[in-house]
């Protein structure tokens, strides 16, 4: 029996595993690999303490930092999830199952891909889904975004600051973003709109250097040469797994409270897969830490300590 099982193993689901082995909670991390959506990027710069980092030495640091803690983390998929009437918890793989007194939910967002040749294969090496993460690399050369939603054009907005040229291709010729950033990226100079049109390939050597775009009002196809691509097109959440334990927005990411509490007791969500407008490593990683001891303080009170620590009665009244 665990003290918590954490599903998750990027920046949110380390940093609970952290605060949990604090706690000296016996702590199990399941994740299909390590890195979440960190393995997604070349380097990091807006890290706390590190004026640039390679994303592969960051994950190895925490994962690292989370084993030397004696956590445990086990490579595989959740496939269901039994919510005991004791309000424990069995969590099964494909081939095994654990039981535990409570779940952390950090398993992240997984970003949506334009499924063209070239993508997967200049993963890092010019084709980024994130352009808080990896803009500054792209300093006075010229970019390509794909998407035509808020997230595509805040994007475009910001590599336009960055950026000696943007390229903003989508296969539409409206937006469905805010008015006043769809006014904003129209007035800047430096960006390009390719409206109606689709990226059929994204190619180059050791990188990026082209993209392939298919103008579909003529059906004319044309090349662009590109130092970049940010595919700006949505991220998907996978939340089935955990569908009757929580409650879920439109886009299926799980809503939890200031403590990271779900409508199942003993059960919270941190980090990118909860709601929320901003998606950033610190702050999935604060969210963890909240959750982490939330989980903590929640299992001091059904063993009738600690009530001193608790401070949202909501929790109380759930536990009772």
């Amino acid at each position: 029996m665990y003290d918590t099982i954490i599903i998750g193993a990027g920046p949110a689901g380390f940093t609970a595993a952290i605060y949990a082995a604090r706690r000296e909670m016996k702590t199990l991390v399941i994740a299909k690999e390590p890195g979440g959506q960190v393995a997604l990027a070349s380097e990091i710069e807006n890290y706390p303490g590190f004026k640039k980092i390679d994303s592969y030495e960051l994950i190895s640091k925490m994962q690292e930092q989370v084993s030397g803690l004696g956590v445990e983390i086990k490579i595989s998929e959740v496939k269901k999830i039994e919510h005991l009437a004791d309000d424990s918890f069995v969590l099964y793989t494909e081939k095994e199952k654990f039981e535990t007194k409570t779940v952390i939910i950090a398993m992240g967002l997984i970003p949506r891909r334009l499924g063209i040749p070239g993508e997967s294969e200049f993963g890092g090496k010019g084709v980024s889904y994130c352009a808080n993460c990896d803009g500054p690399f792209y300093r006075d050369k010229i970019v390509a975004v794909a998407g035509g939603g808020n997230a595509a054009l805040d994007a475009a907005e910001i590599m336009s600051k960055i950026a000696k040229k943007v390229y903003l291709v989508h296969r539409r010729e409206e937006f469905k973003a805010f008015e006043a950033l769809i006014n904003e990226v129209k007035n800047k100079e430096n960006i390009e709109l390719v409206l109606n049109s689709e990226i059929l390939e994204i190619s180059g050597k050791d990188k990026v250097e082209k993209i392939k775009i298919l103008d579909k009002q003529n059906n004319v196809e044309k090349e662009i040469l590109v130092d970049g691509v940010f595919v700006e097109i949505g991220r998907i959440a996978h939340t089935d797994l955990v569908a009757d334990l929580v409650e879920r927005d439109e886009t299926k990411q799980i809503i939890a409270g200031p403590r990271r509490t779900t409508k199942t007791p003993g059960m919270f969500a941190a980090g990118d897969v909860t709601a929320g407008n901003f998606k950033q490593i610190t702050i999935a990683m604060g969210d963890a830490t909240v959750a982490a001891l939330a989980a903590y303080q929640y299992l001091q009170l059904k063993q009738g300590k600690g009530e001193q620590m608790v401070y949202d009665r909501s929790l109380v009244e759930k536990s009772q």
